[in-house]
């Protein structure tokens, strides 16, 4: 087993810049901070993509953490809507080691390109939808059913793309479940982190995790995360969907580009 090192050694402030920036995303958006920590670590730290998926996927897991606590905690959550987190996360785990297993085995340009268009649809739906936060979830067999397929692409995604899967689950939770942004980004947080850690093990075994620069910009982002969360209560509705729909456009783009990147090179 070894541990994962960069071509050059990451010096210990730029990876507090990384987990810095990364922590207030997750916090304010729901999501992991994976895909702010993953294009970092490749162009910035020389790391390798497989490399970079794998050891963002261990520092979700403090992300994760953090955000979760701050919106669970936050005056007036009800702690009864943990459990469809939990339903979220049965899907999570079981797929998490799969995705994982396939990023280390698979060539991805062409699941990002699919997962890119997903994004953009995704996008454009959530500028032209608004929810409202006094929106809950009910329980229902279609609502249970519902939360297991999304946790399943989720953890799927975090496997694979070694970022949390909250650029789908939040937007999901808005648009088919309609729930409201608040309680669609504290629910994926909760579910983000057994996803994490169940993609994080297999990536270990094969020694693709550095966990010291894993370490370094999760403690990092755990710390800024809350303040990503309290800018989340501040902002409205409506500018929040905005900029969630903008870093989805972002994430899309991101994706298709190495995914041209990536087939240039093997040409």
């Amino acid at each position: 087993m070894r541990n994962v090192t960069p071509s050059h050694p990451a010096a210990p402030s730029k990876l507090m810049i990384i987990g810095a920036i990364a922590g207030i995303f997750a916090g304010f958006f729901g999501v992991g901070g994976g895909i702010i920590i993953v294009p970092l670590l490749v162009f910035a730290l020389a790391y390798g993509q497989r490399e970079a998926s794998a050891t963002s996927l261990l520092a979700i897991v403090a992300t994760s953490i953090a955000g979760a606590a701050s919106y669970v905690l936050t005056p007036g959550f009800d702690f009864g809507h943990i459990a469809f987190a939990g339903i979220i996360a049965i899907g999570s785990v079981a797929l998490a080691p799969i995705g994982a297993r396939a990023m280390r085995t698979l060539p991805v340009p062409v699941i990002r390109v699919v997962f890119a268009i997903t994004l953009v649809i995704t996008a454009v739906s959530l500028f032209v939808t608004v929810p409202s936060r006094g929106d809950v979830l009910t329980w229902s067999v279609g609502t249970v059913l519902g939360l297991i397929a999304l946790g399943c692409a989720m953890g799927f995604l975090a496997g694979l793309l070694g970022v949390g899967g909250g650029l789908i689950a939040v937007p999901a939770l808005v648009l088919l479940f309609g729930v409201s942004d608040i309680l669609a980004k504290a629910l994926s947080l909760v579910a983000m982190i057994p996803a994490a850690l169940g993609g994080t093990v297999g990536n270990y075994r094969a020694g693709l995790v550095n966990v010291r620069d894993a370490a370094t910009i999760g403690i990092t982002a755990a710390i800024l995360s809350p303040l990503g969360v309290a800018l989340a209560h501040i902002v409205s509705p409506e500018w929040a969907n905005a900029l969630l729909a903008a870093l989805v456009v972002f994430a899309a783009a991101q994706m298709i580009t190495r995914a041209a990147r990536e087939r240039r090179s093997t040409n």
